[in-house]
Protein backbone atom coordinates (compact mmCIF):
# COMPACT_ATOMS: atom_id res chain seq x y z
CA UNK A 1 0.00 0.00 0.00
CA UNK A 2 1.27 3.60 -0.83
CA UNK A 3 2.15 5.95 1.79
CA UNK A 4 2.09 9.47 2.20
CA UNK A 5 5.77 10.58 2.24
CA UNK A 6 6.18 13.63 5.10
CA UNK A 7 8.63 16.35 4.17
CA UNK A 8 9.90 18.32 6.51
CA UNK A 9 11.22 22.54 5.56
CA UNK A 10 13.55 24.04 7.37
CA UNK A 11 14.27 27.46 6.11
CA UNK A 12 14.10 31.48 7.49
CA UNK A 13 12.62 32.54 4.24
CA UNK A 14 8.79 32.44 5.21
CA UNK A 15 7.80 32.89 1.34
CA UNK A 16 10.61 29.89 -0.20
CA UNK A 17 9.18 27.74 2.69
CA UNK A 18 5.55 28.56 2.36
CA UNK A 19 5.69 27.85 -2.10
CA UNK A 20 7.68 24.19 -1.66
CA UNK A 21 4.82 23.22 0.78
CA UNK A 22 1.96 24.18 -1.65
CA UNK A 23 3.89 22.75 -4.48
CA UNK A 24 5.06 19.52 -2.73
CA UNK A 25 1.30 18.88 -0.83
CA UNK A 26 -0.27 18.99 -4.17
CA UNK A 27 2.25 16.39 -5.72
CA UNK A 28 0.94 14.02 -2.68
CA UNK A 29 3.24 15.10 -0.20
CA UNK A 30 2.96 16.45 3.42
CA UNK A 31 5.06 19.06 4.50
CA UNK A 32 5.92 20.73 7.70
CA UNK A 33 7.81 24.05 8.01
CA UNK A 34 10.04 25.71 10.75
CA UNK A 35 11.60 28.77 10.14
CA UNK A 36 14.74 28.13 12.74
CA UNK A 37 17.36 25.43 13.82
CA UNK A 38 16.07 24.48 17.15
CA UNK A 39 12.33 24.82 15.79
CA UNK A 40 13.45 22.54 12.84
CA UNK A 41 14.90 19.81 15.47
CA UNK A 42 11.64 20.13 18.15
CA UNK A 43 9.45 18.96 15.24
CA UNK A 44 11.43 16.51 13.86
CA UNK A 45 11.64 14.81 16.96
CA UNK A 46 7.69 15.21 16.84
CA UNK A 47 6.71 14.66 13.58
CA UNK A 48 9.82 12.39 12.23
CA UNK A 49 9.64 12.97 8.22
CA UNK A 50 11.50 10.46 5.86
CA UNK A 51 12.74 13.90 4.05
CA UNK A 52 14.15 17.16 5.46
CA UNK A 53 14.84 19.85 3.41
CA UNK A 54 17.68 22.11 5.48
CA UNK A 55 19.25 25.43 4.79
CA UNK A 56 22.61 25.54 5.42
CA UNK A 57 22.43 29.07 7.10
CA UNK A 58 19.86 29.82 9.49
CA UNK A 59 18.98 32.84 12.37
CA UNK A 60 20.46 30.34 15.16
CA UNK A 61 21.98 27.46 14.44
CA UNK A 62 24.08 26.13 11.42
CA UNK A 63 22.50 23.62 9.16
CA UNK A 64 25.12 21.48 9.53
CA UNK A 65 24.51 21.08 13.32
CA UNK A 66 21.12 20.68 12.68
CA UNK A 67 21.45 17.98 9.93
CA UNK A 68 23.77 16.12 13.24
CA UNK A 69 21.07 16.44 15.71
CA UNK A 70 18.64 14.84 12.89
CA UNK A 71 20.35 11.82 12.19
CA UNK A 72 21.49 11.30 15.76
CA UNK A 73 17.33 11.05 16.56
CA UNK A 74 16.72 8.99 12.94
CA UNK A 75 19.85 8.01 10.69
CA UNK A 76 17.58 6.79 8.26
CA UNK A 77 16.45 10.17 7.38
CA UNK A 78 17.14 11.54 4.11
CA UNK A 79 18.85 15.26 4.56
CA UNK A 80 18.87 17.45 1.50
CA UNK A 81 21.25 20.76 1.89
CA UNK A 82 19.20 23.73 0.26
CA UNK A 83 21.81 26.81 -0.11
CA UNK A 84 22.15 30.29 -2.21
CA UNK A 85 25.75 30.62 -0.81
CA UNK A 86 26.67 26.99 -3.03
CA UNK A 87 30.60 26.47 -3.13
CA UNK A 88 32.56 23.16 -3.36
CA UNK A 89 33.59 23.15 0.49
CA UNK A 90 29.98 23.61 1.62
CA UNK A 91 29.36 20.82 -0.53
CA UNK A 92 31.82 18.84 0.86
CA UNK A 93 31.03 19.65 4.88
CA UNK A 94 27.12 18.76 3.87
CA UNK A 95 28.11 15.55 2.93
CA UNK A 96 31.28 14.67 5.55
CA UNK A 97 27.74 15.27 7.62
CA UNK A 98 25.48 13.03 6.15
CA UNK A 99 23.59 14.93 4.05
CA UNK A 100 21.61 12.82 1.06
CA UNK A 101 21.92 15.45 -1.51
CA UNK A 102 22.63 19.03 -2.04
CA UNK A 103 20.63 21.51 -4.17
CA UNK A 104 21.95 25.10 -5.00
CA UNK A 105 19.10 28.56 -5.08
CA UNK A 106 17.89 28.92 -7.51
CA UNK A 107 16.72 25.04 -8.62
CA UNK A 108 14.50 24.04 -10.77
CA UNK A 109 10.97 22.11 -9.51
CA UNK A 110 11.74 19.12 -11.58
CA UNK A 111 14.74 19.16 -10.30
CA UNK A 112 13.64 19.21 -6.69
CA UNK A 113 11.41 16.50 -7.57
CA UNK A 114 13.77 14.41 -9.02
CA UNK A 115 16.11 14.72 -5.82
CA UNK A 116 12.76 13.87 -3.71
CA UNK A 117 11.82 10.73 -5.71
CA UNK A 118 15.23 9.73 -5.55
CA UNK A 119 15.33 9.65 -1.84
CA UNK A 120 12.04 7.81 -1.57
CA UNK A 121 13.74 4.94 -3.57
CA UNK A 122 16.81 4.89 -1.36
CA UNK A 123 14.26 4.58 1.49
CA UNK A 124 12.24 1.73 0.65
CA UNK A 125 15.13 -0.13 -0.52
CA UNK A 126 16.70 0.38 2.67
CA UNK A 127 13.65 -0.51 4.22
CA UNK A 128 13.19 -4.31 2.11
CA UNK A 129 17.20 -4.65 3.19
CA UNK A 130 16.12 -4.49 7.12
CA UNK A 131 13.28 -6.83 6.14
CA UNK A 132 16.03 -9.17 5.00
CA UNK A 133 18.30 -8.86 7.66
CA UNK A 134 15.42 -9.04 10.47
CA UNK A 135 14.40 -12.48 8.23
CA UNK A 136 17.88 -13.82 8.02
CA UNK A 137 18.30 -13.30 11.95
CA UNK A 138 14.89 -15.53 12.19
CA UNK A 139 16.72 -18.59 9.93
CA UNK A 140 12.75 -19.14 8.69
CA UNK A 141 12.51 -22.20 5.89
CA UNK A 142 9.63 -20.91 3.31
CA UNK A 143 6.95 -23.81 3.81
CA UNK A 144 5.09 -24.57 0.86
CA UNK A 145 1.35 -26.16 0.86
CA UNK A 146 1.55 -29.89 -0.77
CA UNK A 147 -1.18 -32.27 -0.98
CA UNK A 148 -4.28 -33.04 -3.33
CA UNK A 149 -6.59 -34.22 -0.70
CA UNK A 150 -10.28 -32.94 0.06
CA UNK A 151 -8.66 -31.42 3.35
CA UNK A 152 -5.95 -29.54 1.47
CA UNK A 153 -9.14 -28.43 -1.11
CA UNK A 154 -11.12 -27.11 1.36
CA UNK A 155 -7.54 -25.12 3.04
CA UNK A 156 -7.09 -23.83 -0.19
CA UNK A 157 -10.30 -22.48 -0.49
CA UNK A 158 -10.47 -20.59 2.61
CA UNK A 159 -6.79 -18.96 2.05
CA UNK A 160 -8.61 -17.79 -1.03
CA UNK A 161 -10.85 -16.05 0.75
CA UNK A 162 -9.06 -14.77 3.39
CA UNK A 163 -6.62 -13.12 1.23
CA UNK A 164 -9.28 -11.35 -0.81
CA UNK A 165 -10.45 -9.15 2.85
CA UNK A 166 -7.99 -7.43 4.96
CA UNK A 167 -9.76 -8.75 8.24
CA UNK A 168 -7.00 -10.08 10.87
CA UNK A 169 -6.63 -13.96 10.43
CA UNK A 170 -5.93 -16.54 13.29
CA UNK A 171 -4.72 -19.94 12.22
CA UNK A 172 -4.77 -22.70 14.81
CA UNK A 173 -3.79 -26.45 14.66
CA UNK A 174 -1.99 -28.58 16.14
CA UNK A 175 2.55 -28.07 16.10
CA UNK A 176 4.01 -28.75 12.73
CA UNK A 177 0.58 -29.13 10.39
CA UNK A 178 1.83 -26.19 8.81
CA UNK A 179 0.10 -23.24 9.79
CA UNK A 180 3.02 -20.92 8.72
CA UNK A 181 2.50 -22.21 4.85
CA UNK A 182 -0.76 -21.47 5.04
CA UNK A 183 -0.18 -17.62 6.36
CA UNK A 184 2.62 -17.27 3.58
CA UNK A 185 -0.32 -18.40 1.28
CA UNK A 186 -2.40 -15.65 2.18
CA UNK A 187 -0.01 -12.85 1.93
CA UNK A 188 1.08 -13.97 -1.58
CA UNK A 189 -2.38 -13.78 -3.00
CA UNK A 190 -2.95 -10.64 -1.36
CA UNK A 191 -3.08 -7.31 -3.05
CA UNK A 192 -1.06 -4.54 -2.13
CA UNK A 193 1.10 -6.24 0.30
CA UNK A 194 4.98 -6.56 -0.60
CA UNK A 195 6.92 -7.48 2.53
CA UNK A 196 5.78 -10.77 4.42
CA UNK A 197 7.32 -10.84 8.36
CA UNK A 198 6.98 -13.37 10.92
CA UNK A 199 7.47 -12.67 14.44
CA UNK A 200 7.94 -16.21 16.70
CA UNK A 201 6.19 -14.92 20.06
CA UNK A 202 7.52 -17.94 22.18
CA UNK A 203 11.29 -17.46 21.32
CA UNK A 204 11.88 -13.72 22.57
CA UNK A 205 12.83 -13.32 26.14
CA UNK A 206 9.34 -11.92 27.97
CA UNK A 207 11.93 -8.60 28.87
CA UNK A 208 12.97 -8.13 25.74
CA UNK A 209 9.20 -9.01 23.79
CA UNK A 210 8.11 -4.97 23.78
CA UNK A 211 11.07 -3.68 22.32
CA UNK A 212 10.92 -6.66 19.63
CA UNK A 213 7.29 -5.49 18.99
CA UNK A 214 7.54 -1.75 19.25
CA UNK A 215 11.10 -0.61 19.12
CA UNK A 216 12.89 1.59 21.27
CA UNK A 217 14.78 5.12 21.24
CA UNK A 218 17.97 5.03 21.89
CA UNK A 219 19.13 5.30 25.75
CA UNK A 220 16.59 4.21 27.38
CA UNK A 221 17.53 1.22 28.74
CA UNK A 222 21.26 -0.35 28.95
CA UNK A 223 22.31 -2.01 25.55
CA UNK A 224 19.77 0.80 23.62
CA UNK A 225 22.37 2.56 21.76
CA UNK A 226 20.84 3.55 18.93
CA UNK A 227 16.96 4.02 18.40
CA UNK A 228 15.41 1.03 16.74
CA UNK A 229 12.94 0.25 14.95
CA UNK A 230 10.34 -2.90 16.24
CA UNK A 231 8.26 -5.36 13.93
CA UNK A 232 5.44 -3.40 13.40
CA UNK A 233 7.19 -0.54 11.90
CA UNK A 234 9.52 -2.74 9.94
CA UNK A 235 6.03 -4.50 8.54
CA UNK A 236 4.57 -1.39 8.02
CA UNK A 237 2.52 -1.72 4.58
CA UNK A 238 3.28 -5.08 4.56
CA UNK A 239 1.91 -8.79 6.32
CA UNK A 240 2.76 -9.47 9.91
CA UNK A 241 2.70 -13.00 11.27
CA UNK A 242 2.57 -13.26 14.81
CA UNK A 243 3.47 -17.31 15.47
CA UNK A 244 2.26 -18.97 18.62
CA UNK A 245 0.11 -15.33 19.75
CA UNK A 246 -1.15 -17.66 23.00
CA UNK A 247 2.71 -17.18 24.45
CA UNK A 248 2.30 -13.50 25.00
CA UNK A 249 2.72 -12.60 28.47
CA UNK A 250 -0.60 -11.52 29.49
CA UNK A 251 1.10 -7.81 30.06
CA UNK A 252 1.67 -7.18 26.61
CA UNK A 253 -2.07 -8.24 25.45
CA UNK A 254 -3.46 -5.01 26.14
CA UNK A 255 -0.97 -3.15 24.10
CA UNK A 256 -1.29 -5.66 21.47
CA UNK A 257 -4.64 -5.26 20.91
CA UNK A 258 -4.79 -1.31 21.40
CA UNK A 259 -2.44 -1.64 18.46
CA UNK A 260 -4.82 -4.04 16.00
CA UNK A 261 -7.36 -1.20 17.19
CA UNK A 262 -5.81 2.37 16.59
CA UNK A 263 -3.15 0.88 14.23
CA UNK A 264 -0.92 3.38 15.92
CA UNK A 265 2.47 2.36 18.05
CA UNK A 266 4.49 3.95 20.29
CA UNK A 267 8.16 3.20 20.94
CA UNK A 268 9.81 2.56 24.53
CA UNK A 269 10.97 5.85 25.49
CA UNK A 270 9.21 7.73 22.79
CA UNK A 271 5.32 10.04 23.72
CA UNK A 272 5.07 10.13 19.75
CA UNK A 273 2.24 7.72 18.55
CA UNK A 274 3.42 6.30 14.77
CA UNK A 275 0.71 5.14 12.38
CA UNK A 276 1.29 1.53 11.27
CA UNK A 277 -0.36 -0.62 7.86
CA UNK A 278 -0.38 -4.24 8.90
CA UNK A 279 -2.20 -6.67 8.10
CA UNK A 280 -2.20 -9.41 11.11
CA UNK A 281 -2.12 -13.20 10.45
CA UNK A 282 -1.92 -14.98 13.86
CA UNK A 283 -1.28 -18.59 14.93
CA UNK A 284 -1.58 -20.46 17.58
CA UNK A 285 -1.36 -24.99 18.51
CA UNK A 286 -3.16 -23.82 21.50
CA UNK A 287 -6.95 -23.57 22.31
CA UNK A 288 -7.41 -20.22 22.76
CA UNK A 289 -11.01 -20.30 24.66
CA UNK A 290 -8.96 -22.57 27.27
CA UNK A 291 -6.56 -20.32 28.07
CA UNK A 292 -9.31 -17.50 28.03
CA UNK A 293 -11.33 -19.42 30.61
CA UNK A 294 -8.15 -19.73 32.98
CA UNK A 295 -6.74 -16.06 32.23
CA UNK A 296 -3.75 -16.70 30.19
CA UNK A 297 -5.28 -15.12 27.13
CA UNK A 298 -7.62 -12.05 26.51
CA UNK A 299 -10.94 -12.49 25.48
CA UNK A 300 -11.11 -9.18 23.57
CA UNK A 301 -7.84 -9.77 22.01
CA UNK A 302 -9.18 -13.56 20.55
CA UNK A 303 -11.96 -12.10 19.28
CA UNK A 304 -10.36 -9.13 17.64
CA UNK A 305 -7.79 -11.57 15.98
CA UNK A 306 -10.05 -14.25 15.04
CA UNK A 307 -12.25 -12.37 12.92
CA UNK A 308 -11.20 -14.84 9.84
CA UNK A 309 -10.69 -18.36 11.61
CA UNK A 310 -8.40 -21.08 9.69
CA UNK A 311 -8.28 -24.38 11.29
CA UNK A 312 -5.88 -26.76 10.02
CA UNK A 313 -6.35 -30.20 10.55
CA UNK A 314 -3.23 -33.05 11.72
CA UNK A 315 -1.97 -34.83 9.40
CA UNK A 316 -3.69 -38.08 10.52
CA UNK A 317 -7.00 -36.85 8.92
CA UNK A 318 -5.63 -36.55 5.93
CA UNK A 319 -3.30 -39.21 4.95
CA UNK A 320 -3.59 -40.03 1.29
CA UNK A 321 -1.50 -36.63 1.13
CA UNK A 322 1.62 -38.41 2.53
CA UNK A 323 2.67 -39.63 -0.66
CA UNK A 324 2.97 -36.08 -2.09
CA UNK A 325 4.24 -34.92 0.81
CA UNK A 326 7.52 -37.48 0.63
CA UNK A 327 7.99 -37.01 -2.76
CA UNK A 328 8.02 -33.03 -1.81
CA UNK A 329 11.20 -33.29 0.82
CA UNK A 330 12.67 -35.62 -1.45
CA UNK A 331 12.90 -32.97 -3.96
CA UNK A 332 14.30 -30.20 -1.05
CA UNK A 333 16.38 -32.27 0.24
CA UNK A 334 17.64 -33.03 -3.26
CA UNK A 335 17.13 -36.71 -3.65
CA UNK A 336 14.40 -36.92 -6.56
CA UNK A 337 16.61 -40.03 -7.31
CA UNK A 338 15.42 -41.74 -4.17
CA UNK A 339 11.91 -44.08 -4.51
CA UNK A 340 9.82 -45.03 -1.16
CA UNK A 341 8.45 -48.62 -1.53
CA UNK A 342 4.39 -49.19 -1.64
CA UNK A 343 4.70 -50.73 1.94
CA UNK A 344 7.21 -48.45 3.58
CA UNK A 345 4.19 -45.95 2.17
CA UNK A 346 1.42 -48.22 3.71
CA UNK A 347 2.84 -47.72 7.28
CA UNK A 348 3.48 -44.22 6.74
CA UNK A 349 -0.12 -43.50 6.29
CA UNK A 350 -1.53 -45.54 9.47
CA UNK A 351 0.77 -44.08 11.72
CA UNK A 352 -0.32 -41.46 13.71
CA UNK A 353 1.86 -38.65 13.02
CA UNK A 354 1.52 -36.65 16.44
CA UNK A 355 4.26 -34.35 15.32
CA UNK A 356 2.30 -33.97 11.52
CA UNK A 357 3.85 -32.49 8.25
CA UNK A 358 7.04 -31.20 10.60
CA UNK A 359 7.65 -35.15 12.16
CA UNK A 360 7.40 -36.28 8.38
CA UNK A 361 9.78 -33.94 6.74
CA UNK A 362 12.40 -35.47 9.85
CA UNK A 363 12.10 -38.67 8.95
CA UNK A 364 12.05 -38.25 5.38
CA UNK A 365 15.24 -36.34 5.96
CA UNK A 366 16.69 -38.50 8.02
CA UNK A 367 15.98 -41.59 5.80
CA UNK A 368 17.22 -40.23 3.04
CA UNK A 369 20.84 -40.02 4.42
CA UNK A 370 20.77 -43.35 6.46
CA UNK A 371 19.66 -45.26 3.48
CA UNK A 372 21.98 -46.04 0.59
CA UNK A 373 20.29 -47.13 -3.29
CA UNK A 374 18.05 -45.91 -4.88
CA UNK A 375 15.81 -46.83 -2.03
CA UNK A 376 15.05 -45.39 1.28
CA UNK A 377 12.60 -46.87 4.31
CA UNK A 378 11.03 -44.00 6.16
CA UNK A 379 8.87 -46.03 7.65
CA UNK A 380 11.27 -47.82 9.99
CA UNK A 381 12.03 -44.49 11.55
CA UNK A 382 8.78 -44.35 12.60
CA UNK A 383 8.74 -43.27 16.80
CA UNK A 384 6.18 -45.78 17.57
CA UNK A 385 8.32 -48.65 15.84
CA UNK A 386 11.14 -47.60 18.18
CA UNK A 387 9.36 -48.10 21.21
CA UNK A 388 6.90 -50.85 21.06
CA UNK A 389 6.81 -54.06 19.31
CA UNK A 390 3.55 -53.87 18.01
CA UNK A 391 3.71 -53.57 13.92
CA UNK A 392 1.59 -49.89 13.13
CA UNK A 393 -1.96 -50.36 13.29
CA UNK A 394 -5.27 -48.47 12.62
CA UNK A 395 -6.90 -49.84 15.77
CA UNK A 396 -7.77 -47.34 18.35
CA UNK A 397 -5.61 -47.80 21.63
CA UNK A 398 -7.74 -49.02 24.68
CA UNK A 399 -7.47 -48.04 28.25
CA UNK A 400 -8.11 -50.40 31.26
CA UNK A 401 -11.63 -52.10 30.98
CA UNK A 402 -12.09 -51.82 27.12
CA UNK A 403 -12.51 -47.70 26.98
CA UNK A 404 -11.03 -46.16 24.30
CA UNK A 405 -8.01 -43.58 25.16
CA UNK A 406 -8.32 -40.03 24.39
CA UNK A 407 -6.49 -38.33 22.31
CA UNK A 408 -4.99 -36.04 24.93
CA UNK A 409 -4.03 -39.55 26.90
CA UNK A 410 -2.54 -41.30 24.14
CA UNK A 411 -0.21 -37.71 23.28
CA UNK A 412 0.52 -37.49 27.08
CA UNK A 413 1.88 -41.62 26.64
CA UNK A 414 3.52 -41.22 23.52
CA UNK A 415 5.44 -37.87 24.78
CA UNK A 416 6.49 -39.16 27.75
CA UNK A 417 7.89 -42.76 26.21
CA UNK A 418 9.83 -40.47 23.87
CA UNK A 419 11.31 -38.33 26.95
CA UNK A 420 12.55 -41.46 28.90
CA UNK A 421 13.96 -42.88 25.73
CA UNK A 422 16.07 -39.70 25.07
CA UNK A 423 16.95 -39.76 28.85
CA UNK A 424 15.26 -36.70 30.02
CA UNK A 425 17.17 -34.54 27.19
CA UNK A 426 14.13 -31.99 26.21
CA UNK A 427 16.15 -30.95 23.35
CA UNK A 428 16.44 -33.84 21.91
CA UNK A 429 13.22 -35.11 22.73
CA UNK A 430 11.49 -31.81 20.92
CA UNK A 431 13.34 -32.81 17.92
CA UNK A 432 12.48 -36.62 18.17
CA UNK A 433 8.59 -35.25 18.15
CA UNK A 434 9.10 -32.39 15.92
CA UNK A 435 7.64 -30.12 17.80
CA UNK A 436 8.95 -27.05 19.51
CA UNK A 437 11.31 -26.73 22.59
CA UNK A 438 8.68 -24.27 24.25
CA UNK A 439 5.90 -26.41 23.26
CA UNK A 440 7.21 -29.52 25.11
CA UNK A 441 8.13 -27.67 28.19
CA UNK A 442 4.18 -26.19 28.15
CA UNK A 443 3.02 -29.83 27.79
CA UNK A 444 5.99 -31.31 30.38
CA UNK A 445 4.57 -29.16 32.65
CA UNK A 446 1.25 -31.13 32.74
CA UNK A 447 2.58 -34.35 32.86
CA UNK A 448 4.71 -36.53 35.97
CA UNK A 449 7.82 -36.60 34.22
CA UNK A 450 10.34 -35.32 37.09
CA UNK A 451 9.08 -38.85 38.84
CA UNK A 452 11.01 -41.74 39.38
CA UNK A 453 8.27 -43.62 37.96
CA UNK A 454 8.12 -45.05 34.23
CA UNK A 455 5.34 -43.91 32.58
CA UNK A 456 2.89 -46.71 31.29
CA UNK A 457 4.27 -47.41 27.87
CA UNK A 458 1.35 -49.73 26.72
CA UNK A 459 -1.43 -47.75 24.48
Amino acid sequence: MRKTVNILVIDDDQLFSTSLSDFLGSRGYHVSTAASGMEGVRIFKELQPSIVLLDQKLPDIPGLEVCKQVLEINPHTKIVFITAYATIQYAVDAMQAGAFNYLSKPFELDELLIVIDLAVKNLKLEGKLRIRNYEKQQERRKDQLVGSSEVMRRIREQIRIAAASEATVLVTGETGVGKNAVARAIHEQQKNRESLLTINCSAIPENLIEAEYFGHEKGVFTGADSRREGIFELADGGTLVLDEIGEVPTHLQSKLLSVLEDKCIRRIGSGRTIPVDVRIIATTNQNLESAIREGRFRQDLFYRLAVFNLHIPPLREHPEDIPELAVHFLAEFGRRDLRIPDEQLQRMMRYSWPGNVRELRNVIERASFLYRGDEIKPGDLLIRDRFSSESASPEAPLEAGGRIATLAEVERRHILRVYHACNGNKSRTARTLGISLSTLKRKLKTMPVYSSEKPDMTL
